[in-house]
């Protein structure tokens, strides 16, 4: 009967609307999740870039601490000026 077809016809665009709803709250959970991800990938590059920078004052300072040495009493002195 056509009140039958009128009924489906209208179950049809509701889960029609329904289904664009949803999609259209994929698409935006999909920009979110992209937006996070570069958010991401720019801290990992900061953090590697302070890494190699920490690496290097390690490497500094592991010279400059060389450079001392410790006598039999336990005192500091400059290896340039040991005996």
């Amino acid at each position: 009967s056509t009140q039958e077809v009128a009924t489906m016809v209208q179950s049809i665009a509701a889960a029609a609307e329904q289904q664009s709803a949803a999609s259209e709250q994929v698409s935006k959970n999909i920009e979110l999740i992209s937006s996070v991800a570069k958010q991401s990938s720019e801290g990992a590059t900061q953090s590697a870039a302070a890494a190699t920078q920490l690496s290097g004052k390690a490497e500094q300072l592991q010279s400059l601490v060389s450079k001392f040495k410790l006598d039999k009493a336990g005192t500091a002195s400059h290896a340039d000026r040991a005996a």
